[in-house]
């Protein structure tokens, strides 16, 4: 091991340009057993933050509010999930067969998706809660960007932009090349950040040991003279 970075600024290194940071961007980074959050303001770092809720806690809820195994809330999640309550959830049912093909019970979609929205925007207003009470809120002119494997959820977006009344958006990594498609997704964020960061540190450490190279090599041209 190198070094040790903080999940939030890795991923920060990968989504926000510099024009973004100097505006002031609010990065959430929703894992699964955490949240992660780094706000940017003036060009630096500003504030940090990390919430032992995420994911998993999602898939725990669905599982103890509609009475099924954990496995299965989490299967529930990825198909019939959403931040917010649509309208085609909205007296639609949900039948769940056994192994043996057999329908053994049968949930309200609706519930499923309030039981979600509930969790998920409770984890937004304690960030916005956290940033008012340090007073960055006013600094957030670029907005919030989303990121890590929660942040595949539909609606999700929206329902930020309820909490924290700005511009919200699904981060994007920059500055890579290659298998763009295959990289640029939301659970990569953090890991191509961690990237970044290795190459920058990399990159300073040559630098550092070349420069002394070059002195000692003139002085000794201007020696032999």
């Amino acid at each position: 091991m190198d070094d040790v970075v903080f999940n939030g600024i890795a991923a920060s290194l990968s989504l926000l340009t510099n024009e973004q940071k100097e505006l002031g961007a609010l990065v959430i980074d929703l894992g699964g057993g955490t949240t992660e959050y780094v706000v940017h303001a003036n060009g630096i770092i500003r504030h940090s933050g990390v919430l032992a809720v995420g994911g998993d806690h999602v898939s725990n809820d669905l599982a103890y509010g509609l009475k099924v195994p954990l496995s299965r809330a989490e299967k529930l999640k990825v198909e019939y999930g959403a931040a917010l309550v649509t309208d085609a959830g909205k007296g639609e049912t949900i039948s769940l067969t056994n192994e043996m093909g057999l329908e053994f019970k049968r949930l309200n979609r609706e519930h499923l998706q309030c039981i979600m929205s509930l969790r998920l925007r409770e984890i937004f207003e304690l960030i916005a809660l956290d940033l008012e009470r340090v007073g960055l809120v006013g600094y957030l002119r670029s907005g919030v960007v989303l990121c890590g494997g929660g942040s595949r959820v539909p609606g999700l977006v929206k329902l930020a932009e309820e909490v924290f009344q700005m511009n919200v958006s699904a981060g994007h990594a920059s500055g890579i090349s290659g298998l763009t498609t295959a990289l640029d997704q939301p659970e990569f964020a953090a890991a191509i950040g961690l990237v970044k960061f290795g190459s920058l540190k990399t990159r300073r450490r040559s630098g550092r040991s070349f420069l002394p190279t070059r002195i000692k090599g003139a002085i000794e041209k201007l020696l032999q003279r």
